[in-house]
Parts: structure tokens; sequence; C-alpha cells
């Protein structure tokens, strides 16, 4: 039953201590308008035109606070120009992939008769979208597998590298940087999703992937150059060797770029990936395989094609790190790891999701998506069908979700290019390539194409992914809006915890404490009025000091019993 009333008096005490913390605090505070609300020699009607005001400045705030909030939380990473300008020196020449459109020689197919495995493998790789494949897509029990021997396991990548025309046959004439050197030396043949390619300036396998199977791809290494680790992110090593891959560029304008001549065996074409012949032709980074199918550019036979490049970078600073990848819509290269690729890629990553649900689709992996599993089969071709089925758009979408944690990376380098071209002599005069001055017109005109490539600018401005408000710009945004209208500051902080919250708990702290002395008074015996003991309180402790030690003295009991009033509560 005392415990309540105890209770009861120290709430009324911390009330009355915090009602005159607070007069306290709204007399000396410097937030604007308090100071005419907490002066009793205003009238009430005064006092509250300016509690009004202050709270209509309060309400201001916080929506102006909202609106900065929101702000930083939608649009946490802007984009822009790079303010340091790049060489081209810093950077490869692009990874230059240049295919047939050719799927295979005519000498080396037209042995083959219907019925066959190699006549299978021909058909649906020269009509993918055949009439009988459609039927066999449609049907539950695919009519397509009626038409083929069932245990045709032949590999297209198999047939193709051995019936498709080869670099050497495809490339005629090579110069880089104002030298002519030996195609074969620095092109390697590669398949892509547009069957056998050649492929210029690409890192080698063991750079490329985590699988040790291709270990011995390379290029270059006639000419005695060593591969280096390149990607966007770390850029060249420090320390660099004297001859090295992938190649940089030295100059600008034709003579310091890279120029090839093609022969496209017209003669030798049985079956084109397009509706007529000619080339498809992709620049890249080193460290991307090629995309030829859908991103290729059509180099025409009978022409001379010169391509300008332009370099686009993306950058990220450090900073963006503490942003989420959701928020900042990008990834660095260390934070996302791939099953099959070292370094990630958009493209990677998207290719490793596809593969994940043909393998779960099919039990195999086409030959154009990476290989992702070491105890997974390469689809043959009895496998077509089942493929094609898989990558309807319908049925795509089951890698939707895969793909959705795909992000772009935050350092990135890729190349456009504009074109012209014009057509390549006709009649007998000389021209600038011996190669071409001294070939039969009528072939040269069915049969040759002449690539040029070269940088139009010797530097370039990349774009670079910056915080758009970061912490300090965000805390300053409100500290101005915070000041402006209500002359709020860090030290009204300091000043609110300490005359709102410290100064009345300390008060009822030391309240608390007095009666508890007051109570060992009360409950411990005096044996000699003049005795020290530290157990007693002497009079002259219970009573403010100024006072003489004869008015201390207690002259009757009402006197003795004024004091303990006075520290009873």
């Amino acid at each position: 039953m005392e415990a309540k009333p105890k209770s009861q008096k120290s709430f009324v005490f911390l009330q009355n201590s915090f009602q005159k913390s607070l007069k306290v605090f709204l007399r000396e505070t410097g937030l604007h308008g308090l100071k005419f609300v907490g002066d009793s020699t205003l009238n009430i009607w005064e006092r509250s035109f300016f509690l009004i005001a202050f709270v209509a400045a309060f309400v201001m705030t916080c929506q102006l606070i909202s609106n900065i909030y929101a702000k930083w939380d939608s649009t946490p990473v802007i984009i822009g120009i790079s303010p340091h300008a790049t060489s081209i020196r810093k950077v490869p020449f692009p990874s230059v992939t240049i295919c047939n459109m050719n799927q295979f020689q005519r000498s080396k197919v037209i042995k083959y008769k219907e019925g066959s495995a190699e006549f299978d493998a021909m058909k649906v790789l020269c009509n993918p979208h055949s009439e009988e494949i459609e039927r066999g897509i449609e049907a539950d029990s695919p009519s397509w597998t009626s038409t083929i021997n069932a245990s045709n396991t032949l590999k297209i990548t198999d047939f193709v590298k051995n019936h498709a025309q080869p670099c050497s046959q495809m490339l005629r004439y090579c110069r880089f940087s104002g030298r002519e050197v030996n195609c074969h030396e620095i092109f390697r043949s590669i398949i892509t999703d547009e069957g056998l390619c050649c492929v210029f300036n690409i890192l080698p396998a063991p750079f490329l992937y985590k699988s040790r199977e291709n270990e011995s791809i390379s290029n270059f290494t006639a000419l005695g150059y060593t591969p280096v680790r390149w990607d966007p992110e770390s850029g060249y090593p420090a320390q660099l060797p004297n001859l090295f891959y992938p190649l940089p560029a030295f100059g600008t304008g034709i003579t310091m770029g890279f120029t090839v001549v093609l022969d496209a065996q017209l003669s030798e074409y049985y079956c084109s990936s397009t509706n007529g012949p000619g080339f498809k032709i992709l620049f890249h980074n080193p460290i991307t395989l090629p995309n030829v199918k859908e991103e290729g550019l059509v180099l025409g036979i009978g022409y001379e094609t010169n391509f300008r490049l332009a370099v686009s970078r993306s950058e990220a600073v450090p900073t963006i790190r503490g942003i989420s990848r959701d928020d900042r819509q990008c990834v660095f290269n260390n934070e996302k790891k791939l099953i099959y690729h070292k370094v990630y890629t958009h493209n990677y990553c998207e290719n490793e999701c596809i593969a994940k649900y043909l393998y779960t689709a099919c039990n195999c992996i086409p030959h154009s998506y990476p290989h992702i599993y070491q105890n997974a089969s390469v689809c043959s071709v009895r496998d077509a069908v089942c493929i094609r089925r898989a990558q309807r758009p319908e049925n795509r979408q089951q890698t939707a979700n895969c793909r959705q944690d795909c992000l772009p990376s935050c350092f990135d380098l890729s190349y456009a290019a504009d074109s012209l071209y014009f057509p390549l002599a006709k009649r007998d005069f000389q021209v600038s390539n011996k190669l071409v001055a001294n070939m039969n017109k009528t072939y040269l005109l069915e049969n040759i194409a002449v690539m040029n490539l070269y940088y139009r600018e010797s530097a370039y401005y990349g774009t670079m992914k910056n915080v758009y408000i970061g912490f300090t710009e965000f805390l300053s945004n409100i500290g101005g809006v915070m000041g402006l209208f209500m002359g709020f500051s860090v030290i009204s902080i300091a000043e609110m915890l300490y005359f709102l919250i410290l100064k009345p708990i300390s008060e009822l702290i030391a309240w608390k404490r007095g009666n508890e002395k007051l109570h060992d008074l009360k409950t411990t015996p005096t044996r000699h009025p003049f005795k020290q003991n530290n157990s007693v309180w002497h009079t002259k402790e219970l009573y403010p000091k100024g006072m003489s030690s004869s008015k201390m003295q207690p002259r009757s009991k009402e006197k003795v019993r004024l004091v303990k009033d006075r520290y009873k509560y």
C-alpha cells in the first residue's frame, strides 16, 4: 500500500520538474517562435499565434523532408559524362568476329544422302524453321523423331567444324596498325550461334572460363605475344610485357586501323543463314563471346566497307557499392559469381540461366550456350526438336526469375560503328591493295569483300555512375530546410535532450536519494547528540547554508517537526 503513494509522489515530482524545465527551454531555445510561446508576459492570443506559426512551419518542414527522402530513395544513382578523357591506347582494340553466311561447303556435304546422320544435321542447321520440324514441335510425340534415327548422336559442333569454310580459306589479307600480318597467326576459329567463325583479339579460354576443357585455344602465340588479364573494371595490369594482347590501337584512321580481305567462295555455297551471300561481322570487347546471329552487321560481297568506331564505356565510383544492387541497377565483378565464366557480364549471366533451363528440359546443353555442368552432354541432332520447343517465347518465360537477377555490369566496354561502303573496281586500273589488284574482276565482284575498321578519335568520354544524393547531401538538404523554417540545428537536439529528459530525470534521482537519507535519519538511534556518526545526519546538513548554528538548534518540538516536514517530499 505504501509503494503506490511513493510512485504517485515520484510522478508528481517528475511532472513538476518537467514543467519547470520546459519553461526554461522555451525561454532559452533558438528555435523560431518558441520563446514567445513560453513568454508569460504575452497574453494567450499572442502566444497562440506564435504556437500556430511554429506548428505550420513544422508541418511544412516535414512535408519537404519527405520529398527529399523520396527523391533520395527513388533515384540513388545518376549517370553522367566522365570528367576525364580516356585514350584509346588504354583499352583494347575491339575483338572482331567474322562469319561466312554459308553454313557448309558444297564440296564437303554434297555426298551425303537423305537418311544419313549428316543429312539430318544439315536439315537441322539449314532449315531450322522447316514444316517438318514445326510439326514435331507442335505434336506431343514429335513426328520429327520418326524421320531420323533415334540413335543419331552426331554432335552438331563436330559436323560444323568439319564441313564449314575454314578461316584459312576465308581470310586472304590482314593488316593491323599499318603492318601486314599473317591472318592465320592472329585469328582463331570459334563456334558461335552463326556456325564456324573467325575471331581476332579475344582473350584465350583459360582467362574466360572456369572449365579446363579448352585451355589450348589461343592466338597471337606464333607472333610471340603474351596474353594478359583484362576486364572493363580493373583494366590492364600495371606491369605489361613488351608484346601482349588483347592489343590496343596505336592511332586513328584507316592507316592505323584493321584491314581484312575476305573470300566468300560463292561456288561453295550450300545453304545461307540469311537470304543471300555475304558475311556477318561483330565488334565486341575481348572478354565477351560474340552473339553474331542477333547482333552482327552485314558485310556485302563486291564492296569495300569502312567502319568508324566509337567507344562506349560505363564506369562507376566506389561509393555506390554501399547502395543495394536493386537500387543502383548494376553489379560489380566480384559481387556475383557465375558457374562457367570467370568474369561477370550481363549476357553471360542470362546465357547461364537459359542453359540451366534447357538442360532441365532436354537433358543436354546446345553448343551455343555455356557448358555449365561438366557431366552434361552437348545436344545432338536428335535433340533439335526439344531445344526448339524449349526456346519458344512462351516457354522461355520460365527463366524470367533467374534472368531477373542478371543486372548489367557497373563497368562495361562496348563499341558502336557507323559505316560507308563503295563497290570494288569493275575495270582494270590501279588500286591500292595489290592482292585485290591482281584478282580477276569477275571473281572479285562475286566473292571478295574488303573491310576497314578504325577509330575516328584518339580519346573518348565514357559515362560515370555516381551517387545522386549522398548521405552528406541528404543531411545538408534536411538541415537547410529545418534551419530555414524552424531555426533548427544540432545544438537544438542537445537542448531538447537536456531540458526535457536529462534534467527532470536527474532532479528526480536527487529527490529520491534525499528521501532515502531522511528515512535513515528517522530509523537510526542517536547515542550522543555531539558524537560523530556517519550514519546520522547533523542538523547543519538539514538546513540551507548561511544559517548560524544557534538558529539550527531545535527550540521546541514544533520546529523539529517543521524540519522533518520540509524534507518529507
